[in-house]
């Protein structure tokens, strides 16, 4: 089967994504065209080569097409593909094309379904993230245009759904809050890589890292705007004196990363925080295995309160008990919540002092993703779904 997806994820340049998993598994037994937007804006911003460094074998096995080569934003890349779309389906033949899979773009996947859809090939619609919250948040885009881009993206996602044969949806609160109906949807969840993210021995990182000896917190991910790190390092000051062996790693580095090593300074524990920026997909097993608390310390709004983070099934996977600022009903009860800085400070105190329960969390929670959430499962699934819609 010939598979024509459009994306607004640039999969040489991302973070490890939902994409590049469902290439991963869809490769093997069909042909794959990506037409995507490019997103040069990530490059200025932190080494994308190390973001991509062990996905080169991915990346390979499927033909990658961009918008345009010009240093644009990728909202506005996005917003202006219709420029560009007809001479791209011309240059891949667009009639060779058996299904249409729209990786949550608002303007080029539905310009791409109503083309595919004059020939008879049908779109399937993936939603991973609520778009036009997205956009009324994002650093992108001028703030006074931040509101009429929100509602004309709310306006091209409910097209979008009328366009598609079928809609996959990664959380019920996205499908809730975009509306999708519920006679031609699926839920295609997040997941992990479970051979890969696993525990590792980590004494020889740990103290290449300088945190032998340590109770280590940690986060992993992007430093964007809804990542708030202010509650942890505020209880690391507060237990300074008492717990003197606590310490922060964060690994990753695009979005706020400076102003994140600021403010560790301004709470005066730079010395006990480590950013270590970006490091290769393949090494994060081993990072996250030098924590012995995970985070997910996200503000609450709707941006984050729809889709399902895969940093969360990572941790699980690698066996490391997890806090989160999130209500994550697709972890059931694996995981602890904190919801200020109070209750951070309980629960890093709780664990801290109950070995027993870091392990029964951590080793259920790997027992939880590899019965639930593992990619090959969840692209077994997305493979019959395209399938059926293409037959």
């Amino acid at each position: 089967m010939r598979i024509l997806v459009t994306s607004m994820v640039d999969l040489r340049k991302a973070a490890h994504n939902r994409i590049h998993q469902f290439v991963k598994h869809l490769s093997p037994n069909h042909e794959i065209t990506v037409l995507s937007i490019n997103d040069w804006w990530k490059a200025g911003q932190t080494d994308v080569k190390l973001y991509t460094k062990d996905l080169e074998k991915i990346l390979q096995k499927a033909e990658i097409r961009y918008f345009t080569g010009r240093e644009t934003s990728p909202i506005f890349q996005e917003l202006f593909s219709f420029m560009n779309i007809e001479r791209l389906l011309k240059e891949i033949d667009y009639r060779q094309f058996d299904i249409h899979l729209n990786c949550g773009t608002l303007v080029s996947g539905y310009m791409v379904a109503r083309k595919m859809k004059s020939i008879g090939v049908e779109t399937i619609y993936d939603i991973a993230d609520n778009n036009p919250e997205m956009i009324r948040n994002s650093p992108q885009i001028p703030s006074p245009l931040r509101p009429a881009g929100g509602l004309f993206g709310s306006m091209m996602l409910r097209r979008n759904i009328r366009i598609a044969r079928r809609i996959i949806y990664v959380t019920t609160a996205i499908k809730e809050s975009c509306h999708i109906p519920e006679h031609k949807s699926d839920c295609v969840p997040n997941g992990v890589d479970t051979s890969l993210f696993r525990n590792h021995s980590s004494e020889q990182l740990r103290d290449e890292l300088g945190l032998a000896g340590k109770f280590v917190i940690g986060y992993v991910g992007v430093l964007r705007e809804w990542v708030k790190l202010e509650p942890i390092f505020a209880v690391v000051r507060q237990l300074e004196e008492s717990h003197p062996e606590i310490r922060v790693l964060i690994v990753g580095q695009e979005g706020r990363f400076q102003e994140n090593k600021d403010l560790a300074k301004a709470y005066g524990i730079a010395d006990k925080v480590i950013f270590t920026g970006t490091v290769p997909y393949a090494q994060v097993p081993s990072y996250i295995s030098c924590m012995d608390v995970c985070t997910v310390p996200f503000e609450t709004n709707r941006v984050t309160n729809d889709p399902c983070p895969l940093k969360l099934f990572e941790y699980m996977a690698c066996e490391r008990p997890v806090i989160s600022a999130l209500e994550i009903t697709a972890a059931g009860n694996n995981i602890l919540h904190a919801f200020s800085t109070e209750e951070y400070r309980h629960r890093i105190l709780e664990l801290h002092g109950d070995q027993t329960l870091r392990r029964r969390l951590g080793s259920e929670g790997r027992r939880f993703v590899e019965q639930n959430y593992d990619w090959a499962k969840i692209s077994s699934n997305l493979e019959k779904i395209l399938i059926d819609v293409a037959s």
